[in-house]
């Protein structure tokens, strides 16, 4: 009897034209795109999951690239550490509407320090849900530079904090309380908490902070004890040495077009970048554990899941999408979060209504015209390629 036959004796093919249909479309955006940047150097991976049944293809990257190729994720970190705040909540060992200078339940111990270094802006008034939801205010270290007018008198006014270390320290080690610490310096904050939204990578260095006070492990450590290994992600880890700059074998390196010019980016310091975005994985551990994640089948019960987690609010008055606990709401596509990080571009989503989860990247930035190509891989590349996949899915 041939595998795959169906009642009536015949093959069923509908895998193999959804496969054929993913293959064909992936091969034809990217050729629309190389069309047009003839230069670029990156190629595409796609990973998509329709209930029991899972698609691979890739464009553009030769035999190299396979499901279990390492490539780095950056802020599909988000939801990690969210998993790893509400983990905590579900045992009862925090409450996410605590406020961040409540004291840790069953200890002594506020959920941030006292002191100087801990002292944010509103910081009596900032809850774990806030930060979850980036609704906190926090000022963000990593993407926005030192405004002019801080009244502090700092090396680094008027420069990106980050940048200004490692442009004289390559392989410095950052740690939340430095990161932390530059917010209180500088006194700088976007809004009173709760009262707007403002992404903010530096509210989940607050969050990889107070899950190590709260869980007395390293970030590292209880993500990858707690979340990643429970869930089958034996192919992921989570670097925080700046020495670490080189990701495990096998890995794809990334590209970064500028100028006509192609830069290799091999070595990344992603130490900034614990808990908002230092996350290694492969397809089939990223697109796997958001699946299992968002259906309830992972380490967190439907419950937490479905009313905490995919709980989400508009980002904008003019916007359809939303922002949960550490997750991503696109219309029509669903629920996961989107990466961004030197050489990489990542979309990952899960849609609860259809089992569909779709995984998408590049490995490669096109700068050559500033920030707006590389908003438009994001938007009229990645974007559009899960679009697409998903209703390829729905057809057959």
């Amino acid at each position: 009897m041939l595998a795959g036959c169906c009642k009536f004796g015949l093959v069923d093919t509908s895998y193999y034209a959804k496969k054929h249909a993913l293959t064909h479309m992936l091969d034809s955006v990217y050729e629309d795109y190389t069309d047009q940047f003839p230069e670029y150097p990156g190629g595409l991976v796609l990973k998509v999951i329709q209930g029991g049944e899972a698609y691979y293809t890739t464009a553009g990257m030769g035999n190299s690239a396979t499901a279990q190729t390492r490539f780095r994720a950056a802020s599909c970190t988000k939801t990690f550490t969210a998993t790893a705040v509400l983990l905590l909540h579900q045992q009862g060992k925090l409450h996410i509407t605590d406020r961040v200078t409540d004291t840790i339940p069953g200890t002594n111990e506020t959920y941030l320090p006292d002191g100087p270094g801990f002292a944010i802006p509103y910081k009596d008034r900032i809850t774990i849900l806030d930060l979850l939801r980036h609704r906190a205010g926090v000022f963000d270290v990593a993407n926005d530079s030192i405004p002019p007018t801080v009244p502090v008198d700092v090396p680094y006014k008027e420069l990106n904090y980050i940048n200004y270390v490692m442009d004289r320290e390559p392989e410095h080690t950052f740690h939340f309380d430095e990161l932390i610490g530059v917010v209180a310096g500088t006194g700088l904050s976007y809004f009173v908490p709760d009262s707007g939204y403002h992404y903010s990578n530096t509210g989940y260095s607050i969050l990889g902070k107070i899950i190590e006070r709260v869980s007395g492990m390293s970030y590292k450590d209880f993500l990858e004890e707690h979340i990643m290994q429970p869930m089958g992600m034996f192919n992921s880890y989570m670097p925080e040495s700046g020495s670490d700059q080189v990701m495990e074998n096998p890995f794809i390196p990334g590209y970064v077009l500028y100028g006509d010019e192609v830069y290799d980016i091999v070595s990344s310091n992603v130490s900034p970048y614990v808990a908002e975005g230092n996350l290694v994985t492969t397809p089939n551990d990223l697109a796997r554990f958001l699946r299992k994640l968002l259906s309830g089948n992972g380490v967190l019960n439907n419950y937490t899941v479905n009313n905490l987690m995919m709980n989400c609010l508009p980002v904008s008055q003019k916007s359809a999408a939303g922002y949960g606990c550490g997750l991503e709401y696109l219309h029509n596509l669903g629920y996961g979060h989107s990466g961004a990080t030197e050489g990489y571009l990542t979309y990952a989503l899960y849609d609860p209504a259809m089992d569909f989860t779709v995984m998408v990247y590049t490995n490669a930035w096109n700068m050559n015209e500033g920030m707006a190509s590389l908003t438009y891989q994001i938007t009229d590349l990645l974007q559009e390629i899960c679009y697409r996949s998903k209703a390829i899915i729905m057809e057959y």
